[in-house]
Formats: structure tokens, C-alpha cells, sequence
């Protein structure tokens, strides 16, 4: 990894073929990689597992569901009549195992047949000129506890989920690293809900009702290493990690970035292949140092730094705010938004490019 810019997930677009267009026509040079927008229904990101996963495996029994979206609600994410798609903490998916099932088996997740037709639509893009020719394709995956926490609602069913998705993900990376070239290819984990556990100490009353058992820190540091492990070395690996983005704010302000660092450097040190990148958040209102004074104990590895600093609100100046107290603290990074922008209007997507542009120029 090293251009200037990343793209960590979700962009909008009616397919896949537009959000790869959009994005590499508009800053495809400062790309090392490029996601597939993850339209359609995994625009609104676990809860696509939650549709069409969760819901109607016949081990797990639905005890809640969104509400259908009316005309009286209008969104510009969301589809009238839809009934999957959540407005908040209590208009969620929710789970529970079936009386007497004591364990879970998913066939797929979905990511990897999504990466096998969006593939598809990169090659042919890269083939007319429209994606820069040494650019990777970007698979995004929530890692382990992210994809499953949520929904759940006794701590009883969390083993046999962790077991059944951990067994699927694997299955996942096989189809994905078998039609499509390591050369070609990124594979990132999104790391929001062990992040979140990790810096609220798994309690917070609208997130984390109940406690699995164990220590955070340690459960995420047993999902990355053994996810990562899954991973061929020749295929380019990412940390994403979030704090969440429902409603386009985080679902717990981080202080400053110690949590991150802390997550990062305990992967760097403890997974046994290369990680390539790492990107941690930046909220729009912290250009003050505290924030950024952690980044003094980031170890990388071989790995390149990706600050989420491009803000939407606030424009260029204040991602510029931004990035000059990030260059006080560190040398060496990219620049991305804090999280995937899939849910934002299509019509907004010049203008976020261009701060990106603008942002990168900045470095």
C-alpha cells in the first residue's frame, strides 16, 4: 500500500459497476485499491447478514425485525417497503437459537459470491481504461464478534454464533481467493464491535446489554489472528477500525486514539503474516494533539497508516485542520474518510471527492 488515499467500504451507487466508476474515475490515481461500494443491501453493513443469513436459518429463531420503511419516513438509504433495514437501537435485527439447538452452520456469509460478480465488473472496468491498471480489488468483511454481537440477545447463544461464523469465514476467503488472483486482490477486516467492547469494557446499555464471556481485548485478539491466518501472504490485508457510523455519528467517541493503537499493535505483533494497512478514525471535532499522542506508540510493522480525517461536514478546512495536527504526531500516511460512505446521496459524491483530492494534495 502506497498511494494517498483509502477507500474503506460502502459508496454509493445504484451497482457495483457505478461506485467502482465513480471513484476511480474521480481519484483512481492516489487508489491502491478499490471496493465494490457494497450496494444493495450490504449498504447498511451487518444488517445484510441479518436478511440473508440470520433470518430463516434453521437453527436461529427471529424475535425482532425493522419495522417496513412508509412514505412517511423518507431516507435517502432506505427504500420504501423495505422491512430489513433498521432506523435505530430499537428498530433492530435480534436472534436467538432454537430451543434445544446447541449449534449453528451457515453455508455462506455472501461476501465472497458479492466479490465474484463485483470482480467481474472491476475487470471489465480496469479492461476500458475506466480503473487504473495496477489497481487491487477490496473486499471488506466484518471480523467475527462485529458480525455477530449485535443481533444476539442471550450470552449463552455467542459461542456456538462465534464457532459457526469463524467456520464460515473461512469458507468465504477460500471462494474469494480462489477466483480471484492475489495479485488483484485486498482483503480487509472491518473491526467495529470488538473496538467498541475494547474501549467501553463491554458495557454500554444500548450496545452491549449482556456480556460474553471472556475479555474483550483477548476475544479480538483471537478473531484477528485467527481470521488473518486465513488470509495468504500474497494477498494484501487491512485493519479497518471503527466506532461505528449509525446515522452517520459514532456510537461511542473515542478519547483519543490509545484504543486503536492498542488494538493495532497487539495484531502487529501477534498475527503471523503481514498486515498492510491500518486505518483508525479521526472525529471531525479533534484537531486538538491529545488526540493524536498515541499515534507515538503505533508500531506498523511493514504496514502504511490510513487516518480518517476527510469529513463531509465542515468541508476542506476542517479536514485540513485536521491533518495538520495528524503531521505533528506522525510521518508517514494515507488519508480516508472514518468510515464507508455508502449511505450518503449519490449526488453528494463530486464534492466528497474533491476533498479527498484537495486533502491528498495536502500531504
Amino acid at each position: 500500500m502506497k498511494n494517498k488515499i483509502l477507500l474503506v467500504g460502502s459508496i454509493p451507487g445504484r451497482d457495483a459497476t457505478e461506485a467502482m466508476r465513480t471513484c476511480a474515475e474521480g481519484i483512481g490515481n492516489y487508489l491502491d485499491c478499490i471496493p465494490d461500494g457494497e450496494t444493495g443491501m450490504r449498504r447498511i453493513w451487518i444488517n445484510y447478514l441479518a436478511a440473508t443469513t440470520y433470518d430463516g436459518n434453521p437453527a436461529l429463531e427471529t424475535i425482532n425485525r425493522p419495522a417496513p420503511v412508509d412514505i412517511g419516513h423518507p431516507d435517502e438509504w432506505r427504500e420504501v417497503g423495505e422491512d430489513w433495514a433498521p432506523r435505530g437501537y430499537k428498530d433492530h435485527w435480534q436472534f436467538r437459537l432454537k430451543p434445544g439447538v446447541e449449534s449453528v452452520y451457515f453455508e455462506q456469509l455472501g461476501y465472497g459470491a458479492a466479490a465474484k460478480r463485483s470482480y467481474t465488473d472491476f475487470c471489465a472496468l480496469r479492461e476500458a481504461g475506466s480503473v487504473p491498471k495496477e489497481a487491487r480489488f477490496m473486499v471488506a468483511i466484518p471480523l467475527i464478534e462485529s458480525g455477530i454481537r449485535a443481533f444476539l440477545t442471550d450470552p449463552s447463544d455467542f459461542a456456538p454464533m462465534w464457532i459457526a461464523y469463524e467456520e464460515a469465514l473461512q469458507r468465504e476467503i477460500k471462494m474469494i481467493t480462489d477466483n480471484i488472483p492475489a495479485a488483484d486482490l485486498v482483503v480487509q477486516w472491518d473491526i467495529c464491535m470488538e473496538v467498541l467492547a475494547v474501549e467501553v469494557g463491554d458495557h454500554h446499555p444500548q450496545i452491549f446489554p449482556w456480556q460474553p464471556a471472556g475479555d474483550a481485548f483477548e476475544r479480538y485478539l483471537k478473531a484477528v489472528t485467527v481470521a488473518s491466518s486465513c488470509v495468504p501472504e500474497t494477498v494484501l490485508l487491512g485493519l479497518h477500525l471503527c466506532y461505528g457510523d449509525l446515522g452517520h455519528r459514532h456510537v461511542s467517541e473515542p478519547p483519543d486514539l490509545s484504543v486503536v493503537v492498542k488494538m493495532a499493535n497487539a495484531a502487529t505483533a501477534k498475527v503471523e503474516r503481514q498486515i498492510d494497512y491500518y486505518h483508525m478514525p479521526v472525529p471531525r471535532d479533534r484537531n486538538d494533539d491529545a488526540y493524536f499522542e498515541p499515534l507515538k506508540d503505533f508500531d506498523s510493522g511493514n504496514g502504511k497508516l490510513y487516518l480518517g480525517l476527510v469529513h463531509v461536514t465542515g468541508g476542506v478546512d476542517t479536514s485540513l485542520g485536521l491533518l495538520a495536527t495528524a503531521k505533528r504526531h506522525t510521518a508517514a500516511f494515507g488519508i480516508a474518510t472514518e468510515c464507508g460512505f455508502g449511505r450518503r446521496p449519490i449526488t453528494s459524491m463530486p464534492a466528497l471527492l474533491e476533498i479527498h483530492r484537495s486533502i491528498a494534495n495536502a500531504l
